[in-house]
Order: structure tokens, then C-alpha cells, then sequence
């Protein structure tokens, strides 16, 4: 029996590394995941999609994200984001994670993505698209 779960996260490929392995000043880019739904296959491997935003300096835009990986990690809360750092402009996008327990650990995740005009915000439903101009008049 196959089972699908709305998940709160989702990766292409993780590893761990310590402030040591990364400048974290490298990592220009706030992520928000907005929503995220994975895939468990029987092997052990994670596969999914969902949105959320990217944020760097004062321009913000929605992006659509896919993954392949052994683990999902978690959608952010409230104001919180992930730092990250494209490594192929608009389409490979790498964000840190902080290792829970650690103060110093981060886990390195690379998501494929679509960059999208618009931005994302929560709704009851999930994810909805909104035009730049009503995320500009909703902050004010």
C-alpha cells in the first residue's frame, strides 16, 4: 500500500556541515517554505514539491520547488526563514537548516525550483499566489 502525506517540508539532497565547512555570509537569500507535501517510497527515498518565498535584500518572489532525498525537513513558522544561496540562478537553490541540538550544525539542502512573479502566502487551504502589489499593500 502506497502512503501520500502532507508534510511540512521536503529536500533534494542533504548533508551535514558545521559553521567550519560554510561561510554563513555566503547565504544571502531568506527562504520561507510555505507548504510542502512528500512522497515516502519503500527504499528509504523522499520525493516532493510545494512553495514558498524567497527574499533577498528588499525584493521578495514566490518559487515552486521539487525534490529527491532521504529526508524532508520542516516548513517555517512565522517570521522565520531558512538562509540560502542560488547555485544556479532560478532554478538550483541551496538553503541551511540548523541541526536540532546544535548550536553550530547546519544540514545543507539543494531544492530545483521555478521562480514566479508573484508571492505565496498562508491560506486555510495551503498556498496562495498573490500579485507583488497585494503583498506590498498587505505589510503596510
Amino acid at each position: 500500500m502506497r502512503r501520500f502525506a502532507t508534510a511540512l517540508g521536503v529536500v533534494l539532497f542533504f548533508t551535514t556541515i558545521g559553521t567550519a565547512g560554510k561561510n554563513l555570509a555566503d547565504y544571502p537569500l531568506q527562504v520561507s517554505i510555505i507548504e510542502a507535501h512528500w512522497h515516502n517510497h519503500r527504499d528509504g527515498t523522499v520525493n516532493g514539491w510545494g512553495q514558498g518565498d524567497i527574499r533577498d535584500a528588499d525584493s521578495i518572489h514566490g518559487f515552486d520547488f521539487a525534490y529527491d532525498a532521504g529526508t524532508p525537513f520542516h516548513r517555517t513558522l512565522g517570521d522565520a526563514h531558512y538562509i540560502g544561496k542560488w547555485k544556479k540562478q532560478s532554478l538550483k537553490l541551496e538553503i541551511l537548516v540548523g541541526e536540532i541540538g546544535s548550536v553550530d550544525k547546519f544540514i545543507s539542502y539543494e531544492l530545483k525550483t521555478t521562480v514566479r512573479e508573484d508571492v505565496y502566502v498562508r491560506a486555510p487551504d495551503g498556498a496562495l499566489a498573490i500579485s507583488q502589489e497585494e503583498y506590498k499593500k498587505q505589510q503596510q
